[in-house]
C-alpha cells in the first residue's frame, strides 16, 4: 500500500503544474489567444473520455500494475514532447493523448489500492484521495516556483511533469516485478463481494457534480473575494485554500467513518451540508470570521465526498474501467462548471455581486439535486 500511495502522489503532481503558467506556455510561446489557450484544458477532457474503452481493453490483457506503468510512461513521453516547440495545434493533439494516459494511470493505481486488502475500502480510498488532492496542490505550487527559479522558462513545467510520470512508471514496474518475484500469493485481494448492484451513472453524476462545484469554488469564489470584498491576494489564497486543505486532511478519517456507517449514507449527509455551506459563503463574506467558519465546515463536509464515491465505484465490481469513467465524469463536470461560470459572467450585466451570489446558490441547488437523484437511484442496495 505505501508504494501505491506514493505513486498516486507522484502521478498527481503534473496535472496542476501547468496551470499557473498556462498563459506563458501557450499565449506567449505560440501567440495563441487567451480564449484558445483554454482549449489546452478542454482537449484533455476528450482524452479522458477516450481512455474508458482503452482501459477496458488493456485490463483484459494486462494486470493493473502493467496498465499503470504503461500509462505513466506514455504520459512522461507526451509531456516531454510538449516541451519541444512543436506548435500550438500539435500541442493540443498531444495534450488530448496525454489525457488518455493520465486517466489510465489514475484508474489503474486506484484499482490496485482497492485490491490490496487490509483496512476498510473507504479508508484506503480516503488515504489515496488525500495523496491525490495533496499532489494537485503541491503540483501547482511546484510549477509556479520552478518557473520563477529556473532560467528554462515556463516549459520547465513539462520537464518536471515528465520526470514525475517517468518515476511513477518505474515504481509501477517495480511493484509488478516485486509481485512476480514473491509469487502468486503475495497480493491477496480483500474478499469483498460487489455490494452495489445499481447502475453506474449515479456514481458518475456524483463525480461530475462534485467537480463542477469545485470549479465554481475556485472560479466564482476567488473573483467574489477580489471584486466585491477587496481581499488581497494573500487573503484570497488562504480562504480558497482552507477548504481544499481540510478536504485533503480529512479524506482518510472520513473514509474510516464511511466504512462503519456506509459509504452512501455518509456521502449523502456530507453532500447536503456541503451544498448548504457553499450557498452560504457568498452571504457571509463581509465578515472574515464568519466566512472562515463556513469555509471550515465546507472543508469538513467536503472531505468524505471523494473517498466515499471511490469506495462505491470499487465496491461495485466495475474495476479499472469504472474508475476511468469516474475520472472522466469528474473532469467533464469541472469543465462544465468553468463554462457555466464564464458564460454567465459574460452575459450578466448590472450587479456583479448579485450575479455571483446567484451562481453559487445555483451550483448548490444543482449539487443537492444530483445528490438526491443519485441516492434514490442507488436505493438501499448499498450496505
Amino acid at each position: 500500500m505505501p508504494l501505491v500511495l506514493i505513486l498516486i502522489l507522484l502521478s498527481a503532481l503534473p496535472d496542476a503544474m501547468v496551470v499557473p503558467v498556462l498563459r506563458d506556455l501557450l499565449v506567449e510561446r505560440y501567440g495563441a489567444t487567451a480564449e484558445a489557450s483554454q482549449a489546452f484544458l478542454a482537449v484533455n477532457l476528450l482524452g479522458a473520455g477516450l481512455a474508458i474503452p482503452l482501459v477496458r481493453w488493456l485490463r483484459r490483457r494486462w494486470p493493473a500494475w502493467s496498465v499503470a506503468a504503461a500509462g505513466a510512461m506514455a504520459d512522461a513521453s507526451l509531456l516531454a514532447l510538449m516541451w519541444l516547440p512543436i506548435g500550438f495545434g500539435p500541442t493540443l493533439v498531444v495534450r488530448c493523448l496525454e489525457g488518455v494516459a493520465d486517466v489510465a494511470t489514475f484508474a489503474a493505481l486506484f484499482q490496485i489500492l482497492g485490491s490490496v486488502g487490509g483496512r476498510g475500502m473507504a479508508w484506503r480510498m480516503g488515504v489515496g484521495a488525500s495523496m491525490l488532492i495533496g499532489g494537485l496542490g503541491a503540483g501547482a505550487v511546484l510549477g509556479g516556483a520552478a518557473v520563477r527559479a529556473s532560467d528554462a522558462g515556463p516549459t520547465i513545467a513539462f520537464v518536471l511533469g515528465a520526470i514525475c510520470c517517468f518515476v511513477t512508471g518505474c515504481g509501477a514496474l517495480m511493484g509488478h516485478r516485486t509481485l512476480d518475484l514473491a509469487g502468486p500469493t503475495s497480493e491477496v485481494p480483500e474478499p469483498v463481494q460487489p455490494i452495489l448492484k445499481g447502475p453506474l451513472w449515479p456514481m458518475l453524476l456524483m463525480a461530475a457534480s462534485d467537480r463542477a462545484t469545485g470549479a465554481a469554488l475556485t472560479a466564482v469564489f476567488a473573483s467574489f473575494l477580489a471584486r466585491n470584498l477587496g481581499y488581497d491576494p494573500a487573503e484570497r489564497g488562504r480562504l480558497v485554500g482552507l477548504p481544499l486543505l481540510l478536504m485533503a486532511i480529512g479524506a482518510a478519517p472520513a473514509g474510516w467513518w464511511a466504512d462503519r456507517l456506509g459509504s452512501l449514507r455518509v456521502r449523502t449527509a456530507a453532500a447536503v451540508v456541503y451544498a448548504v455551506c457553499f450557498a452560504a459563503i457568498s452571504w457571509v463574506g463581509a465578515s472574515t470570521l464568519a466566512l472562515s467558519c463556513v469555509l471550515l465546515l465546507l472543508g469538513v463536509a467536503g472531505a468524505p465526498l471523494l473517498p466515499a464515491s471511490l469506495s462505491l465505484i470499487v465496491s461495485s465490481g466495475r474495476g479499472t474501467s469504472g474508475l476511468a469513467a469516474f475520472r472522466a465524469a469528474g473532469d467533464g463536470g469541472y469543465f462544465l462548471g468553468i463554462v457555466v461560470v464564464v458564460t454567465v459572467g459574460a452575459l450578466a450585466g448590472g450587479d456583479r455581486l448579485a450575479t455571483q451570489q446567484s451562481l453559487m446558490i445555483a451550483f448548490s441547488i444543482a449539487h443537492l439535486v444530483c445528490t438526491v437523484v443519485s441516492r434514490r437511484a442507488l436505493g438501499i442496495r448499498v450496505r
